[in-house]
């Protein structure tokens, strides 16, 4: 281990400096060991912030990482290279003599490193190269060095925040085609796998989540939290969950955040055939296989969504007397009173499972 205090000299100890992070880049090494040897050679904390890419990484002075938000910084610099992010010291004295050189030549390895990581052209930046890597990533079955080297070679650092989607795309939806387009809207490094015909992943990285609103998805869509790059299967069990939900009526958008669904995704974790098994459940499918009953459905659906009974006819272009006559007789095939607030909640709970059981 370098200790500059014990090298005589100013002019001495920058080579001393030069010639450590010379000798680090020789290694290839990743953002992790470059904060790592950062914080040893400046014997306090350091870190590195990397916004675009999701990374965040603080080490102590013996080089062991620190999960806490970054502390009150005694040097700052810029990434080169036209990177967005910034590497700093935290010392709790003044700066030293060297701490200016010290991060300059930091910053230099991480940019380094950045860029020898980063895609050539779009495409590189829009799949898997194996998707089987996308499943190691998000299987709560692999171990954390299993997933940690599946990041690695998708291009991710273990400590980038990364966000997990759940997609079930509409038929002929290009899953590349659309990794490039929501790449371009959200400018954000991203990747994608077509897991099976009807689901696909796709993983955003940064500590922001991604904005749904931006963009008008081909498909069902459910998102998990933002996490780690080693928790993916945190945030990928939390988007299949939610996809559930997504599109599941009136009251569901087709594109859902997690957050959005909440206790109910405890829902999504029951027995499916238990829940086909369920008198309720089971009337709805019956509804569900008649003439007109996927009509009939989804004016019960408004019906159990709107404030009045009016509001629903509006919705559905009924006059209000011809929907109370239809969601009278509904309401007998089901067995429940719909005009209860006991009866509604009932109904909207066997309408919701129904759906989250497909």
């Amino acid at each position: 281990m370098l200790k500059l205090v014990n090298v005589d000299g100013a002019g001495e100890r920058a080579l001393r400096v030069v010639s450590y992070f010379d000798q680090l880049s020789t290694n290839s090494p990743d953002l992790e060991a470059v904060v790592r040897a950062a914080a040893v050679i400046a014997d306090c904390t350091a870190g590195l912030e990397v916004p675009g890419r999701g990374v965040m990484v603080r080490c102590s002075q013996d080089g062991e990482p620190l999960h806490q938000p970054m502390g009150q910084p005694s040097g700052v610099r810029g990434l080169e290279g036209g990177e967005e992010g910034k590497v700093w010291l935290e010392r709790e004295s003044k700066a030293l003599e060297l701490d200016e050189f010290i991060i300059e030549r930091f910053a230099l390895a991480a940019t380094s490193v950045l860029q020898r990581r980063a895609p050539n052209n779009l495409d590189a930046t829009i799949g898997f190269s194996d998707p089987a890597l996308a499943q190691i990533l998000v299987s709560d079955r692999a171990n954390e060095a299993e997933r940690s080297r599946a990041a690695r070679l998708i291009g991710l650092q273990p400590s980038s925040s990364v966000q997990l989607m759940a997609l079930e795309p509409d038929e002929g939806t290009s899953v590349e085609s659309l990794a490039r387009e929501l790449r371009r809207v959200w400018a954000r490094q991203l990747f994608a796998a077509e897991l099976s015909r009807r689901l696909a992943l796709i993983l955003v990285v940064g500590a922001q989540p991604a904005k749904l609103g931006a963009f008008d998805f081909p498909g069902r869509l459910g998102v998990g939290p933002v996490v780690e790059t080693l928790d993916a299967p945190t945030s990928w069990s939390a988007a299949r969950e939610t996809l559930r939900f997504a599109g599941a009526g009136v009251a569901w958008p087709r594109a859902l955040d997690a957050g959005t669904v909440g206790v109910l995704r405890l829902l999504s974790r029951l027995d499916p055939s238990a829940v086909a098994a369920e008198d309720d459940v089971a009337a709805i499918a019956r509804i569900a296989v008649e003439p007109g009953g996927e009509q009939a459905l989804e004016l019960l659906d408004h019906f159990l969504h709107s404030g009045s009974l009016r509001e629903a006819a509006r919705a559905t272009n009924f006059h209000h007397s011809s929907l109370q006559n239809r969601i009278t007789r509904i309401g007998a095939q089901l067995g429940i009173d719909l005009n209860s607030p006991a009866g509604r909640q009932r109904a909207q709970l066997a309408l919701l499972l129904s759906r989250c059981a497909r």
